[in-house]
Formats: C-alpha cells, sequence, structure tokens
C-alpha cells in the first residue's frame, strides 16, 4: 500500500477532533520449530531448528469517530513473503468503516478477506488453540489480503447470527517455487518468488451463536504475473519415436488466469465439552503451474481442561490424479544423447525444472498438540506433528538430485503467543 492512503481516507470523514476515540492493542507470537530432516520443509523448518516459520509481532490502532464513523490500522512485522532469509514490516489492516445501521457494515482500504475460520486472526495466535493453522487448508488462497470494498449485512435469529459479505479489491502478490537442480533461465537452484498483481471477489456467508460457528464461500481471483505473461501448459515435444521432452521454453503463454476458490468450515461445541472443528477448500489454477490445482481438509478434535486445551488434527492436501501422473512423467522423463542441435544433458535438466514448476501437491500431517492459558491473554503452546507425501509435495524442499516423493516429517514446536 502506499504511504498516504490510509491519511487520506482518514481525511474525508465527517468528524469532531473532540469527539475521536483512540484504543491502541498489540499481539504476538515467538514461535520455534523443528525437524528431524535436514531439508526445509515450509520454507523454514528443518533439523536445525527456527524462529522464522511461526514468530510475528503487531500492533493495531483502533479509531472511533462516531457511531457510524472508525477506522482501523494493523501493522505487523513477519518473515518475509517474497525472500526465505529476511523479515518485512508490513500493513495488514488499513481500513475505513462506516455502518449507517447496526446491521450493516461498510470497509474501504486494505483488507484481510473472510476465507477460512481464522483467516482474519491469523496472526493473532492467542486467538487459536493449533501451535500452527493447518498449512494444507490455510496455504490455498492466492492471497489473504486485499485493497478494495467489503459489504456486509447481517440478520440476528433466534439462535444463529447471519452475516452475508461481499468483497471486491486487488493486491501485488508472490507465489513461491523451488528447483532442486537448475533455476529458471540456468540460474542456481532453490527458490524464486513470481511477483503477481491479483485480483479477487467474493461472497461469504457466516452463522455463528455462542458456541458454534459455520462459513461456506465461493470466491473468483485474477492473477496477472508482474512484467511477464505466464506459461499456459508444458507441451510434449517428440523427437523421435519413443524419444521427446516437456518443452518450456516454447509453451503456449497466456495474460491472466482465472482462479475460482470455494471454502467451507464449521467448529461446533458437541457434549462433554469436546468441540470439534472441520475445513476444507478447493482452487483450480489452468496455467502450467497445474499443480496448484488442488483440495485441501483437516478435521480437529479438541478439549478445554481448565487452563488445558489438548487437540488432534488430520489434514490432507492433494492435487487431481492426472496431474500427479503428468508430473510423474516429466519428473522421470529423460533422453539419451542426441546428434546436434539438441543438448541431452540440458533438456534433462530441464525435465525436472518443468516438473518444480508444475508444482503439485500431495500430503498429509497427524498432529498432537496442547495450549496452556497463562492468562486470558497469553497462551503457550505445544505440538507434534507427522507429515507424509505421497507422489509429492510442494512444501518439501528436495535434495539436489532427488525429489519429494515418500517423505517422512516430524516437527516439534513450541510457543508463545500473547496480546496486550
Amino acid at each position: 500500500m502506499k504511504i498516504g492512503f490510509f491519511p487520506l481516507l482518514v481525511s474525508l470523514l465527517p468528524c469532531s477532533a473532540g469527539a475521536v476515540d483512540l484504543t491502541w492493542s498489540g499481539f504476538g507470537t515467538v514461535g520455534y520449530a523443528q525437524s528431524d530432516q535436514p531439508y526445509k520443509y515450509q520454507r523454514f523448518i528443518d533439523d536445525q531448528g527456527t524462529f522464522m516459520r511461526d514468530s510475528i509481532l503487531g500492533a493495531q490502532l483502533d479509531v472511533k469517530f462516531n457511531p457510524e464513523w472508525g477506522a482501523t490500522v494493523q501493522a505487523r512485522l513477519a518473515p518475509s513473503a517474497e525472500n526465505d532469509s529476511a523479515w518485512a514490516a508490513t500493513m495488514s489492516w488499513a481500513f475505513v468503516s462506516w455502518r449507517p445501521q447496526d446491521d450493516w457494515l461498510i470497509r474501504v482500504g486494505k483488507l484481510r478477506l473472510p476465507l477460512m475460520l481464522n483467516t482474519e486472526n491469523r496472526d493473532v495466535g492467542a486467538t487459536y488453540e493449533f501451535a500452527r493453522l493447518p498449512i494444507e487448508v490455510y496455504s490455498i488462497a492466492p492471497t489473504t489480503d486485499v485493497v478494495g470494498l467489503s459489504v456486509s449485512k447481517t440478520w440476528l435469529t433466534g439462535r444463529f447470527d447471519w452475516t452475508l459479505e461481499g468483497y471486491t479489491g486487488k493486491m501485488p502478490t508472490y507465489w513461491r517455487y523451488y528447483q532442486r537442480d537448475v533455476g529458471v533461465n540456468s540460474q542456481n537452484p532453490g527458490s524464486y518468488f513470481v511477483e503477481l498483481d491479483v485480483k479477487s471477489s467474493g461472497l461469504v456467508l457466516t452463522a455463528r451463536d455462542i458456541d458454534n460457528v459455520f462459513r461456506i464461500g465461493v470466491h473468483e481471483v485474477e492473477a496477472t504475473r508482474v512484467g511477464d505473461t505466464s506459461h499456459a501448459d508444458i507441451p510434449y515435444r517428440p523427437l523421435a519415436p519413443g524419444i521427446g521432452f516437456y518443452d518450456i521454453e516454447g509453451a503456449r503463454r497466456i495474460d491472466k488466469m482465472i482462479i475460482p476458490v470455494q471454502t467451507l468450515g464449521a467448529s461446533v461445541l458437541l457434549p462433554g465439552d469436546f468441540r470439534v472443528t472441520g475445513e476444507y477448500a478447493r482452487i483450480k489454477v489452468d496455467s502450467s503451474s497445474q499443480g496448484l490445482t488442488r483440495w485441501g481438509a483437516y478435521l480437529a478434535v479438541s478439549r478445554q481442561f481448565g487452563d488445558w486445551t489438548p487437540y488432534v488434527y488430520y489434514a490432507k492436501m492433494k492435487s487431481p490424479d492426472d496431474v500427479l501422473e503428468r508430473y510423474k512423467a516429466i519428473n522421470g522423463n529423460r533422453v539419451p544423447p542426441l546428434p546436434p542441435p539438441y543438448d541431452a544433458t540440458r533438456i534433462n535438466q530441464s525435465q525436472k525444472l518443468a516438473a518444480d514448476i508444475l508444482s503439485p501437491y500431495d500430503q498429509w500431517t497427524a498432529a498432537l498438540g496442547t495450549s496452556y492459558r497463562l492468562t486470558p491473554t497469553s497462551v503457550l503452546k505445544a505440538e507434534w506433528s507427522h507429515t507424509r507425501s505421497g507422489v509429492v509435495s510442494s512444501f518439501i524442499d528436495a535434495p539436489s538430485g532427488s525429489d519429494s516423493s515418500d517423505r517422512h516429517i516430524n516437527v516439534f514446536s513450541l510457543s508463545y503467543s500473547f496480546t496486550f
């Protein structure tokens, strides 16, 4: 967001200086995670341990101009979205709100989208019990923020409060890719980030009472690569009977991608004070990175015992079977020595690169953890999780010369989250 956008919005508001009510708050998480594997998982986690995966610090200012008009600004310090070794300060929220009636709310500015049950509060670890929100679901949307407009209407019924929210906006973001042996344009292997201009619109219905919440949403995302076009596909080029290669450089190009996203979630309190939470999300990507087309879901059970809340969950993410088969075909494709002008070594290197660009997912995670409420505004969490990949998982930075299939990763996490 450009500097000056939020002050400009505030300057347009009808208010008197004496009527302004300011409320400051802050939040943070100091989180440590360590796996039993030497390669990176979820960008940062390996057997050396890291504070970068889960640590975050934020502050928020809420301004009340009068009963109808308000504004919110939230800034945070967290690992960069475009660099695996840097931290970045960003603006999470920066919007003006107008409530013309009690059941209507209109917001304009930088917004966090109402995607999954904890998307809007995901940075505030003290608001949920998980040590880490299941990445199989919470990573699906291309972006969780937009600069735009949100309009919501609330209905109060005998039991549930119903809220229908529609939004539209745009936001630059980054998609991370990881190349095992050779990078794009023959660069060094490793991670690289593609900048995208993303437009997103959606409609979300939420029902909640004192103990339960249900949510369903439909969203459409339009993604355009900044300064370049995107590969539409990775075509196969035959060279001789039984010999050919998947051609990245000669692929058809497209200006933008239309990406539908569907979300569904519920958290229900059952007899015996057991809470069951489940969420599902699905995304479809039509491009060379069609492996990003996938569904993710998890089911969690928790129960509070005084200040303790132990939980267990199972999560799974999977790209379509035909995409996984295509990945195996590309990843395993090799050509024998060929006469000029063909370079068999370069072609064979490009096949792994093409497989990595496809970016498919096939993994599940089982986790067992607990939170302990030190105070009403602070919580200590511990978790053990076991992740297993199937055909491939693009969350795993596979070592050079290998791939991410059939990997077993144990992750131990400890964190302290607070608000003030």
